[in-house]
């Protein structure tokens, strides 16, 4: 009998944990929710106006959508797509640095002069990581002690 109620009650808290939704890590697996955060980040950083929300989130999501990667229709659902050679890669590497420059670009254009000197700080201790708030890998938020970094980080 013990062995039966064991039983059953293994298999009942297997359908629990099936059950439960997947976990969200801070919107970012929906591109509208990663756009709104880093606008809201750059918010934070540079006290931006609402028409500079509104333009930076449609530059924002123009990138993201032509980030896209564009992989060939897979035949059957079983084959995995071949990865690309090392010189489609690198046409594919080169185009994402074009298309983030000219985005850099058309952010600066919406910032005020003294935005983008802070814009320019920000980026600059953001490290090439993209948002960079993860440093060497480590998943926990830097250390901001006695940092002036203009995101206004709580320290």
């Amino acid at each position: 009998m013990k062995k039966i109620v064991l039983v059953l009650t293994v298999a009942l808290m297997g359908i629990a944990m099936n059950a439960q939704p997947p976990r969200q890590h801070r919107g970012h697996d929906n591109p509208e929710q990663m756009v709104q955060h880093r606008v809201e980040h750059l918010d934070k950083a540079l006290s931006l106006t609402d028409a500079q929300k509104a333009e930076l989130t449609k530059i924002l999501m123009q990138e993201f959508e032509s980030m896209k990667p564009e992989q060939p229709p897979v035949a059957n659902a079983e084959e995995k797509p071949q990865r690309p050679d090392e010189s489609v890669m690198k046409a594919r590497r080169e185009q994402m640095e074009a298309r983030r420059a000219e985005t850099e670009a058309k952010v600066k254009a919406v910032l005020t002069p003294e935005q983008v000197t802070k814009y320019d700080e920000l980026k600059q201790h953001e490290g090439k990581r993209g948002h960079g708030h993860h440093h060497d890998g480590d998943r926990r938020p830097p250390k901001h002690d006695g940092c002036n970094c203009p995101c206004k980080h709580e320290q």
